[in-house]
């Protein structure tokens, strides 16, 4: 801050009150003649990317027809960005196949190095006007969002830049839907018609509302806005068999009986926990039949092709003909959050989210951002890098399910609380306030992340509660049962009405043991139990606040000062997507079970590292040194007595797969190169884009780049 008014500017700034962010899109609808239309006058009458003066690419995508093919063979004048062409697959209405040719040509635009400064220049047919309805989705998914141009044939109507769908009504997107956030994707339009303007028409924020009744000690409600909208996070902290209940009479409550289609979502580990059958079960007694969807678990399978079923899809056309609405609810971790949101996004169906890790709750559903990884051949290529953004009508945690997390997973929280304290610290102190007064709206939601600091103690006894012995087996011996009834389940929904009692006798044995485990953790002495209250207490409330200070006025879409979120993910992302794919060889080769197990890391496990990795890159730069350094440093130490952050496991397991160090590091930066964050500031196709800490944590160092708010290119 050079100046007192400054000062004073940005204070005011930080103070303020703002209401909703959300602002109608518009787009122009241009008169062409497509004998004679270039790939030029396209680039030249669509808007560039916000703070770029020009496309990377252009991404000409067509399912044939006679202008696509007068465009391919056009002689090319302006060469100043390359221009490839990519043909849609022939879809025939299948949901399936439209939802597979989608991502068949992303996956094709992401693998050439398109960014987000690229443009998607869909081209249509005159005699299959219907096809139009695909451009949209083409720009929506890569990043969550590129600009599109769409070349339409049609003669007789003008194309909805804000509401389309597939030809077979299962894929639609509404812009005036506000879980969007006002989010368009279709940056102009360009046909044979009168030229024209559209502006979109945003509705009313609907979420499903939960405000707990005055003196209620079972329901929390953590304070969270995004654009300005308020999204229900509710804790749940009373009996998890309860907790079901209340949350399916609030989604009971929202929707008339009869009107509602629920599709529950969940990973293998959730599935034999038993947890997404349950809430599904209540909605069913509720009146609300529905669906369930199983998918396998872990980061290599957060693909489209895991979540893109036909049967599927195929329960979604159903509730649309019966003029149901689809509700997808994910239970489970943050994978099935993150890609169940996409499916639910594409087919326009309502969205709630049940995460049972804290991780979930904490740091993946505070976010709009929802996304599928780049995986190819079983690996990892990039992390995120197809979704959208996309808000749940409302985000319900039953804190009981905690109980039954891994201890890679409460790793995994506390790796990325470190990366939030080293970045952000204490926002509501003065110095604080001083760092970040240019965030509109802060004050309303800043947060002393440090005090997660003061909760070590409730991480230690949460772990050791975990792994202690008579627990593990506790829960394995749920596992067990879960993945027999897993077995039984298709047949004794199908099968005589013994098959079916027995199906009941084994979920009701399977709740019984649930019982007994979570009578263990009540058996721990009280500091103990009061301990791992505090910290996940404490954990939730001040990262749900530091999400908040950014993403409810300032930057909902993370493209400019929320990206200081990243830090220490691009690199925590790629040591995370090549370690997947190593451990899923590892078990494949046989390679020993202690050796493979000791090398799991998860998401944030990869981050905390990452965050070590960023210290150790800032001070040799001079960045960070003397106490700043040790106390960035010693934020990661603090939470590692279990291991939980060492690269050690992950070197053994290099050496017995014969990985050698310029193998893993040449591996490591291909998935760095590929980084979701490309795009957002300037660097050529050998560098990336990364965030360090300066002098001290809560003091990010700046860059001269507009578009990328405290980052270093390097």
């Amino acid at each position: 801050l050079d100046s007192s008014s400054n000062v004073v500017t940005n204070m005011a700034r930080f103070d303020a009150a703002p209401g909703s962010q959300l602002k109608p899109a518009k787009v122009r609808y241009h008169q062409v003649d497509g004998n004679s239309l270039t790939i030029g006058h396209v680039v030249s009458k669509t808007p560039p990317p916000p703070g770029s003066t020009s496309f990377h690419s252009v991404e000409v995508v067509h399912a044939g027809g006679p202008v696509a093919e007068r465009l391919r063979r056009a002689p090319r004048i302006d060469a100043t960005y390359p221009v490839r062409f990519h043909e849609l697959p022939e879809t025939g209405c299948s949901p399936a196949r439209e939802f597979a040719a989608i991502f068949e040509v992303l996956e094709g635009m992401m693998l050439a190095k398109a960014n987000r400064q690229s443009l998607v220049l869909w081209v249509g047919r005159p005699d299959k006007p219907e096809l139009d309805g695909f451009a949209g989705f083409l720009g929506m998914l890569p990043f969550r969002g590129i600009s599109v141009a769409l070349v339409s044939a049609d003669a007789v109507r003008y194309p909805d830049p804000f509401s389309y769908r597939t030809p077979s009504g299962v894929l639609e997107h509404d812009a005036n839907d506000p879980a969007r956030m006002g989010k368009c994707c279709v940056s102009a339009m360009f046909g044979p018609l009168p030229a024209r303007s559209f502006t979109a028409r945003l509705r009313e924020w609907a979420p499903i509302d939960v405000q707990p009744p005055a003196g209620c000690a079972e329901l929390l409600r953590l304070p969270f806005k995004i654009a300005g909208l308020p999204l229900p996070m509710i804790t749940y902290a009373g009996e998890y068999e309860k907790g079901v209940a209340a949350l399916a009479e609030r989604i009971s409550a929202a929707y008339p009986a009869g009107s509602l289609c629920p599709i529950v979502s969940c990973g293998e580990v959730v599935d034999r926990l038993g947890y997404g059958l349950d809430v599904l079960a209540a909605l069913r007694e509720r009146g609300h039949a529905g669906h369930y969807f199983t998918h396998k678990s872990g980061e290599t399978s957060k693909r489209w092709a895991e979540y893109g079923k036909p049967e599927l899809l195929g329960w979604v056309a159903q509730a649309k003909a019966a003029g149901q609405t689809p509700l997808f609810i994910a239970v489970g971790g943050g994978c099935n959050g993150n890609a169940t949101g996409v499916v639910a996004a594409m087919t326009g169906a309502a969205f709630v989210e049940v995460p049972t890790t804290p991780l979930h709750y904490n740091d993946a559903t505070t976010s709009a951002k929802k996304a599928f990884s780049l995986v190819l051949d079983g690996k990892i290529r990039a992390k995120n890098l197809l979704g959208t953004f996309y808000l749940p009508r409302l985000v319900w945690c039953i804190n009981e399910t905690f109980l039954t997390s891994s201890t890679a997973s409460v790793h995994s929280t506390v790796g990325e609380c470190t990366k939030t304290m080293n970045m952000l610290a204490d926002p509501s102190s003065a110095a604080g306030r001083a760092d970040y007064a240019n965030i509109l709206g802060a004050k309303e939601f800043a947060s002393d992340t440090t005090r997660i600091l003061s909760c070590i103690d409730g991480f230690e006894a949460l772990v050791h509660f975990i792994e202690d012995a008579p627990t593990r087996e506790a829960k394995a011996a749920v596992l067990r049962l879960g993945e027999a009834i897993a077995e039984v389940r298709a047949a004794a929904q199908c099968g005589t009405e013994t098959a079916r009692a027995a199906y009941a006798s084994l979920c009701e044995g399977r709740r019984q043991l649930l019982q007994r485990f979570r009578a263990r953790f009540y058996e721990l002495p009280t500091a103990a139990r009061v301990a791992i209250d505090a910290f996940l207490t404490v954990s939730n409330k001040e990262i749900v606040g530091a999400k908040a200070m950014f993403l409810a006025y300032e930057d909902p879409f993370e493209k400019y000062r929320a990206l200081l979120f990243e830090y220490a993910h691009t690199l925590g992302h790629a040591v995370e997507a090549w370690l997947a794919g190593a451990i899923d060889t590892a078990r494949a080769s046989g390679v020993a079970a202690d050796i493979v197990e000791a090398a799991v890391r998860n998401h944030g496990q990869c981050v905390g590292m990452a965050v070590v990795w960023a210290g150790a890159i800032a001070a040799e730069l001079g960045a960070l040194e003397g106490d700043g350094y040790v106390c960035h440093q010693g934020m990661v130490y603090l939470f590692n007595s279990f291991g939980g952050f060492s690269f050690g496991p992950v070197r053994a397991l290099c050496d017995a797969l014969g990985v050698s160090k310029p193998d893993f590091l040449r591996e490591v930066l291909a998935g760095v190169r590929l980084d979701n964050k490309r795009g957002y500031c300037e660097c050529g196709d050998d560098a990336s884009v990364d965030q360090l800490v300066t002098h001290r944590p809560g003091r990010m160092l700046g860059s001269e780049d507009p578009n990328a708010e405290a980052t270093l290119v390097f």
